[in-house]
């Protein structure tokens, strides 16, 4: 494994990331964890540790928001195949996209709109900041129709966050508390970290960007624009975590695909991940070559997910593995995509010294 260590600090000092996390387990055993580098490109900032918290991202799509769906799926709050505006009134256009083409990407609508721009200069609460995403993106045009194509979508997303808080009456991020991070023991997996310095300590938080419209350096608050506008906590971006808690949600996922987890059924996640259900919901998949995840994962057992700060999950079914690797590869600048070289090339190096 030393050579996995030696990849890790030639990373950091070729600036891929200034600090990341890695854990390597299989089934319940964990194989191989690792802290490297710092929480900035500031020398004197302190050095990543096993408690050291990165921007998990768009990882809040499978962890917090596929999982929630997956739980009022399996309570019979949801039928999967109803429109959206069922649960949003104000979500009104010709198509009706269904609960189930959101989570998997396949409404047609767009990845992303810099919709945060017509917000953030307003002084709108929460509420009035929602109705006006809702009613963009129901004017948004598709760019395919509906169940045709998979469009990896960040839009998609944040309405089902919504229609989250609407099944269940609560915000999304006591919601995540209540039926996820804590009975699953995620103590550190969470929204707006620097509410929580019973739990944290804030300076072992992973700098993101220097943000140029927010005019600092974002640390401990979501790097995603969209979500920053919504509060911080959004369908589609806003957890903060470690590598050793998202390993933990990991094992839950093995544990379920086995029938003991302890909050979803096996049946559930056969209908959201199944080997009969494509596209997956909530997740991501192998390509079949030039994959993200490596060469050392099942094709067609695994799944998985990428967040735009570095940081990815993926899970084999097949052998019940997984490798989690968080970074801030959006430190200081956007714009730096050296991880997409270095994610596949360290798991392929991970596994294979393993």
């Amino acid at each position: 494994m030393d050579k996995v260590a030696a990849a890790f600090a030639e990373a950091i000092r070729a600036k891929v990331f200034s600090g990341a996390q890695l854990l390597y387990g299989r089934g319940e055993a964990i194989h191989y964890q690792g802290a490297f580098g710092q929480v900035s490109q500031d020398p004197d900032s302190r050095t990543i540790n096993d408690n050291s918290l990165f921007d998990l991202a768009s990882l809040t799509k499978p962890l917090a928001t596929a999982a929630l769906f997956m739980l009022a799926e399996q309570e019979g709050r949801i039928d999967l195949q109803s429109p959206a505006r069922d649960w949003l009134p104000n979500f009104q256009r010709a198509e009706a996209l269904s609960l189930k083409q959101l989570l998997a990407h396949d409404s047609g609508l767009p990845a992303w709109l810099p919709l945060y721009e017509e917000v953030r200069q307003k002084n709108w609460d929460y509420e009035r900041t929602r109705d006006f995403y809702i009613e963009r993106i129901a004017a948004t045009p598709l760019e395919a129709e509906p169940g045709t194509k998979r469009i990896y979508s960040d839009l998609g997303f944040i309405l089902l966050g919504f229609v989250l808080e609407k099944v269940f009456s609560r915000r999304l991020e006591p919601l995540f508390q209540e039926r996820i991070a804590g009975p699953l023991g995620l103590s550190q997996t969470l929204f707006h970290p620097l509410n929580h310095i019973d739990r944290i300590v804030p300076q072992d938080i992973a700098a993101t960007e220097i943000c140029p419209w927010r005019g600092r350096l974002i640390l401990g608050e979501v790097h995603d624009d969209n979500a920053h506008v919504l509060g911080g906590a959004a369908g589609h971006a806003g957890l903060f975590g470690s590598a050793r808690e998202v390993g933990r949600f990991a094992r839950e996922i093995l544990a379920a695909a086995e029938g003991r987890s302890k909050i979803f059924q096996a049946a559930t996640l056969d209908r959201f991940l199944g080997p009969k259900v494509q596209p997956k919901l909530g997740w991501d998949t192998v390509s079949p070559s030039g994959s993200q995840a490596g060469a050392g994962f099942n094709v067609d057992r695994s799944v998985g997910h990428l967040a735009f700060t570095g940081c990815s999950l993926w899970i084999d079914f097949s052998d019940r593995k997984y490798i989690v690797l968080l970074s801030n590869r959006v430190h200081p600048r956007r714009d730096n995509e050296a991880i997409k070289e270095f994610r596949p090339k360290i798991h392929d190096l991970l596994l294979n010294a393993s």
